[in-house]
């Protein structure tokens, strides 16, 4: 069966079996992540997303904190929030809270955890029914299992963070515009291209790099799906509007700032500023090819003055651009390098918790964290459509899937940014259905002419997860080959498969090169399902850990107390029972004394949590000030953790001491 470039019908036995098999087993899995979860985030941007959905269920406010209700005290800010006006407000977009809220308000956090896996599902769905419109049923059945199986979609599945919220939003606006393409009747063209839109904008105030869905479509509809259609595009941006609006009016109301890309007062790397002269760029160049029709007039051009002429003033013109331009797209190279192979390389900013250790291995948290390929170890399998697509064949469909994939490679590599604390590369989420999509198209190419038997098949598997194992072992087993061992065996099976995947396109015909190929992909996706299957795991084990000790500060700490904290995800229990948390740094040790001796004076109970905050305020204090003897919460379950070691104020010792 080869790839076709037109929708193929699947008979309506075998999409019913399909749909139901979906449908049963995701809500099975559903129900059972849910419940069987820890109900708590992975690292500091899912406590504040927690907080987010919290503050908007129980006290309808964009705010997720204050003061404490204490005379004198300052708003008690945390990492990635700001204080304006005596508030605190998350530097991320509100409408996560606005969404949230209910699920929080029907099950506390595993409503948010339900809301996620339900939107994980829903992707797996859309990406299904995308490939469906451009590539065979079979395909598209490859596609949604890949993406299901084979990428790190399942970490995010089951967590409190928004990234598989905000990918429902993105398919759901890839689908209806793909559907628009496909419908012959004019009206409701426009209707679904600007429900494309009203999706992008609503996804926005979810995260606001689902903007970078707006110029994918735009490019996609002008070049390559309807290049003589000027109104849908026009449609598509009317659409996004109210998303924007809604965005702004929650940023003013929030930071004072009418603009929906706000992220509150900051001069880091989430600066919007420092992307204005990209975004003039982008919409320069929107605006080029909302007004000229390009594929048209590359045909007059070819016509006029030959194929040739029109290659070298191309290529002339590219050399020109990298002359003007040298540095910038090396850099994005570089950093497409760093973010897609090896992340080992990354230099672009330095980072508190990202160091390398004895042995120049560079660790994340203590964690050896994967580039893209490392992770999706079958990325190569997207070379064959991609060639397909140079040489005309599926041209709408693959075109969309491949600046679907680009646009977020590109953005992020413009910084490097990796996505902080997580096993994976979570800001490429969105790249991964598209991924899926093209892997399967690949796949069933290659399984035209050398597919093998079910127990080959099952051989294979149990090859790579023999293989596998023996490596994280290895890793874990030898401080010298952590990292090592479990990333450079990746870079050998892409590699392989992309050498096999090359001769195969030049040799397609043979059965032992295809088969060779198989063999490979087939390694690879297994190679991928355990290594995100893994991070699940180790991500599920991290959470239920921090669930466990959460609990026991929070039976330590008293309901009205103030925590000068580092680890806020450790408080989040205590939070929900009256607890107000303030973060303490080099930065903020002013508002942070002012803060302790506010809840001091109101009769409270002041903690630092562990000896680093310790530390950090006594030398700001009069000598004694603070206790020397820690406070142990926990200690039977966790004996000696320093993560739950607290001080307090020599004057209230015996008042709150656990």
């Amino acid at each position: 069966m080869g790839i076709s470039s037109t929708t193929v019908q699947p008979d309506h036995s075998a999409a019913a079996n399909w749909r139901a098999m979906t449908i049963y087993g995701g809500l099975a899995l559903i129900l059972a992540g849910v419940f069987l979860i820890a109900p708590a985030p992975f690292i500091i941007d899912g406590g504040i997303y927690l907080d987010m959905a919290r503050a908007m269920a129980n006290d309808g406010a964009l705010a997720i904190a204050g003061n404490g209700g204490v005379e004198g005290a300052p708003a008690l800010t945390k990492y990635l929030t700001h204080g304006v006006d005596g508030r605190v407000y998350p530097q991320y977009p509100s409408g996560y809270a606005l969404l949230a809220a209910p699920f929080y308000k029907l099950m506390g956090v595993r409503g948010l955890i339900l809301m996620n896996a339900g939107a994980a599902l829903a992707s797996i769905w859309l990406t299904w029914r995308i490939a469906a419109h451009f590539y065979t049923a079979e395909v598209a059945r490859y596609a949604a299992i890949i993406f299901a199986l084979a990428t790190f979609i399942l970490s995010y599945a089951f967590s409190i963070w928004p990234h598989a919220l905000s990918l429902a939003f993105v398919l759901g606006s890839v689908y209806c515009a793909v559907a628009a393409t496909k419908d012959s009747a004019r009206l409701k063209q426009l209707a679904l291209i600007f429900a494309s839109g009203l999706l992008i904008g609503a996804g926005i105030n979810i995260r606001v790099d689902v903007i970078l869905v707006f110029p994918i479509l735009f490019l996609w509809l002008r070049l390559f799906a309807r290049p003589d259609d000027r109104l849908s595009p026009a449609f598509l941006l009317i659409g996004i509007v109210p998303g924007l609006m809604l965005a702004s009016q929650l940023n003013l109301m929030k930071f004072g700032a009418f603009s929906p890309f706000s992220y509150g007062p900051s001069d880091g790397a989430d600066s919007i500023e420092r992307y204005i002269p990209i975004m003039v760029a982008g919409a320069a160049l929107l605006v080029g090819a909302w007004l000229i029709n390009t594929p048209k007039m590359a045909r007059i051009a070819m016509g006029r003055f030959g194929v040739k002429t029109c290659a070298a003033v191309v290529g002339v013109a590219v050399l020109a651009g990298m002359l003007v331009a040298g540095g910038f797209l090396w850099k994005i190279l570089y950093g497409a390098y760093v973010l897609v192979i090896n992340l080992q390389a990354h230099d672009a900013y330095f980072q508190e918790g990202v160091e390398r250790n004895a042995f120049g291995q560079l660790l994340f948290w203590g964690y050896a964290k994967k580039a893209l390929v490392q992770s999706l170890v079958f990325l190569p399998l997207v070379i064959i459509p991609a060639y397909q697509f140079l040489r005309g064949k599926n041209v709408v469909g693959a075109s969309l899937c491949l600046l679907a994939i680009a646009a977020p490679v590109v953005f992020y590599a413009m910084s490097q940014w990796h996505g902080g604390g997580s096993y994976n590369m979570r800001y490429f989420m969105p790249a991964l259905p598209f991924i899926a999509i093209l892997s399967a198209a690949g796949l069933q190419a290659i399984t035209a002419t050398g597919a093998f038997s079910r127990q080959t098949t099952l051989v294979i598997i149990v090859a790579a997860a023999i293989f596998y194992f023996l490596m994280q072992t290895v890793s874990r087993g030898s401080p010298a080959l952590y990292a090592p061992a479990a990333l450079y065996p990746q870079w050998v099976i892409a590699g392989v498969l992309s050498g096999l995947v090359v001769v195969f396109l030049y040799r397609s015909g043979s059965v032992r090169i295809s088969q060779a190929a198989y063999c490979a992909a087939l390694f690879a996706l297994s190679y991928s399902a355990f290594i995100n299957f893994s991070d699940f795991a180790d991500d599920a084990k991290a959470r239920a850990k921090q669930h466990a000790m959460a609990g026991a500060i929070a039976q330590s700490i008293a309901d009205d107390a103030l925590v000068l904290s580092r680890l806020p995800i450790l408080l989040i229990e205590a939070e929900a029972g009256g607890a107000a948390v303030m973060i303490a740094t080099d930065d903020n040790v002013a508002q942070s004394l002012a803060a302790a001796e506010a809840f001091e004076h109101a009769g409270r109970c002041v903690y630092f949590h562990n000896s680093t905050v310790a530390k950090l305020m006594a030398a700001h204090l009069p000598e004694g000030a603070i206790a020397p003897q820690p406070l142990w919460a926990g200690k039977r379950a966790f004996p000696g953790e320093p993560r739950l070691a607290f001080f307090t104020l020599a004057s209230g010792q015996s008042r709150c001491a656990f």
